[in-house]
């Protein structure tokens, strides 16, 4: 009996595309939670550098913060938005695992996994560090606040700058499709059920990071 192969290249697609959009069927727990606040980390180190907020579990901003206050924010600031848009989401993820899900639940795996699936940001961070984001910003927010005329707008900044955004967009598309799975995945739970609650649960987290990293903000 003839028996027809699987092409290396196939199985090799398959498994990149499990590991960039499915990943946490090979990590999880203790792994996936120390790999997630790694990045978590990395990415509020490198917003530091640029002024980019990641204040709010899904919102990206940069340099408006700076442009309000006129200071250089502290790290801790940053690395405490990404610990609270973090928690925001997968304290609630529990919370439904534990009424929703019929298989056990380790919670464990909620924090690892939600964590883990943070990592899109990590390459918004990397493409928000070019000055050209901030002189945009800056530029714009003199229009809105009807201050001293910034630069001149010049192509090469507005490029970069659409690049940024549009990056920006779909590491936010990819990220919510990460943390979807996560969830579905580790609290096993399916269908309109997963999806209504994971809606649910980010509204609610958006609105409590919102919150939590203004009350954090004004103690500055």
């Amino acid at each position: 009996m003839t028996q027809i192969a699987t092409p290396v290249t196939a199985v090799s697609h398959r498994s990149l595309a499990q590991w960039l959009f499915n990943p946490f069927r090979f990590i999880a727990g203790f792994k996936a939670l120390l790999l997630g606040l790694i990045i978590i980390a990395l990415t509020s180190l490198l917003g530091s550098l640029s002024n980019t907020h990641f204040d709010g579990t899904l919102d990206v901003h940069t340099g408006l913060q700076t442009a309000y206050t006129g200071m250089q924010l502290p790290l801790w600031l940053f690395l405490a938005e990404g610990l609270i848009n973090w928690l925001s989401l997968a304290l609630p993820l529990y919370f439904f695992g534990l009424i929703l899900s019929r298989s056990s639940l380790r919670f464990i795996d909620v924090l690892g996994t939600q964590a883990l699936a943070r990592w899109p940001y990590l390459l918004t961070a990397l493409v928000m560090m070019p000055p050209s984001n901030k002189r945009i910003t800056r530029y714009f927010m003199s229009l809105a606040m009807q201050g001293p005329a910034a630069d001149p707008l010049n192509y090469l900044d507005m490029t970069v700058f659409i690049f940024a955004m549009l990056v920006t967009i779909l590491m936010v598309v990819w990220m919510v499709v990460l943390m979807y799975r996560a969830y579905s995945l580790c609290c096993n739970i399916k269908g309109a059920k997963a999806v209504i609650t994971f809606i649910i649960s980010l509204i609610g987290a958006e609105v409590l990071s919102k919150l939590a990293i203004f009350a954090v903000f004004t103690r500055i």
